[in-house]
């Protein structure tokens, strides 16, 4: 077989992968507005299964209803238990079209910023996000053009200008307290893993920035302090999650560094061996604030991986490695155990079966164009400019799982412990 260790199977604590590819967490595709699962939600992610995925890391997801009103684009939620029949319909959906699925939650939207309610954003402390959204100049036209609409409460008012505040010590007991939660629900809708999400400079990445996060208090100061949010909200996930199901996987996906007054590559490393040491199961690894964009070159983790490799036990994952040769080499030798894909599995969801049957010259190819972030602007549901089929998925049969369950698959995901 031509991608010999691509096509290997790969153990993650008690969760097998069929091949060593996965969905990355995409949660800019907006086919659901009201939080909840939806036939084209569903049928776009199942799409990346059939055409042979090895798991799909379905993120973000808003895991707690504090966040709530923080959000500046839709979200889909995963906090309480009426969210349970949708996302265990698309876990199985999934789980049936042959990949696993694991499911990425984030507690609070970006730290600072625009969001829909207007109200003033929060942050670990005072000040304005150094990734702060501003307002695109259609916004504006469509706001002055179409008064009344709701591009009036998608953009918040002037919310972008706004001094964000420092979330209280009791706001942050409140949010680790429903995120646990949270991770309960995943494990009832059937999910074979849980991703934290603690990157992008996000509200959660954002406490380990010393360029955002002035705080004085336990969570603010020393690379311990800082740490401290991100370790507690991955200590609440492996608890709550296994208390309900032993096998449940459990991963984190980190920044690797900042650009100035950020943390460094060796603070993350560091925190990476703090989490394994709580029982994290794998390590997924992506940009931070002041790094350069993804699309600029192929395999720029790469070396970030095999460094983490060196140090870690638990599997690793790294992102951004579009061309199979590359990422053939790199699983080889030891850089990393799995590749993330996200703009390529949008352009052809046939990827990773392609490439298991040596027709890497079939694939319908990215072309980095970022056409898949321009309805995003007026947060409407993504498209590819070279797969037409990306947001009409639903209307595809071969996406409609219709198997049969077994007995097994049957019972609730959490009796199976």
């Amino acid at each position: 077989m031509p991608y010999e260790n691509l096509m290997k199977p790969i153990q993650i604590g008690s969760l097998e992968i069929k091949n060593r590819y996965t969905y990355a967490p995409t949660n800019h595709v907006f086919y659901s507005w009201d939080g909840q699962m939806n036939d084209q939600e569903m049928a776009y992610y199942t799409a990346r299964a059939v055409g042979g995925t090895g798991a799909i890391i379905y993120g973000a997801l808003l895991s707690t209803e504090f966040g709530v009103p923080y959000m500046q684009h839709p979200w889909v939620f995963c906090y309480e238990m009426s969210h349970v029949p949708g996302l265990s319909m698309f876990a199985e959906s999934i789980r049936l079209a042959g990949a696993q699925p694991i499911i990425q939650l984030l507690p609070v939207p970006s730290a600072g910023g625009v969001n829909w309610k207007g109200i003033q954003p929060i942050a670990p402390s005072v000040g304005v996000h150094p990734w702060v959204v501003h307002v695109p100049l259609f916004h504006k036209l469509l706001k002055q053009r179409i008064p009344g609409s709701w591009i009036s409460k998608n953009v918040g008012g002037e919310a972008p200008a706004s001094e964000a505040r420092a979330v209280t010590l009791d706001e942050i007991e409140l949010i680790l307290k429903q995120h646990a939660h949270s991770c309960k629900i995943a494990t009832y809708a059937g999910f074979s893993g849980i991703e934290v999400h603690a990157c992008h400079s996000y509200f959660v990445d954002s406490f380990r920035d010393p360029s955002i996060n002035k705080r004085t208090d336990q969570y603010g100061g020393s690379e311990e302090n800082r740490n401290r949010f991100v370790v507690e909200i991955v200590e609440q996930s492996i608890r709550a999650a296994k208390e309900e199901n032993r096998n449940m996987v459990v991963g984190v996906r980190l920044s690797v560094e900042c650009g100035e007054g950020g943390y460094s590559w060796d603070e993350t490393k560091r925190l990476a061996l703090q989490l394994e040491e709580l029982g994290m199961d794998y390590c997924h690894l992506t940009l931070g604030r002041g790094q350069p964009h993804e699309t600029h070159k192929d395999g720029i983790f790469i070396e970030y991986g095999r460094e983490m490799k060196k140090i870690l036990k638990v599997p690793v994952i790294v992102p951004t490695i579009h061309d199979p040769d590359l990422a053939e080499k790199a699983v080889a030798e030891g850089c990393t155990d799995m590749v993330a894909l996200g703009r390529p599995l949008i352009a052809d969801p046939y990827y990773v079966s392609k490439v298991k049957e040596n027709r890497v010259k079939d694939i319908n190819k990215c072309t980095k164009c970022a056409f898949h972030t321009v309805p995003h602007g007026l947060n409407l549901p993504a498209r590819c400019a070279v797969n037409p089929e990306c947001g009409f998925e639903r209307h595809n049969p071969d996406y409609i799982m219709k198997k049969g369950f077994t007995k097994a698959a049957m019972l609730p995901h959490v009796l199976r412990k």
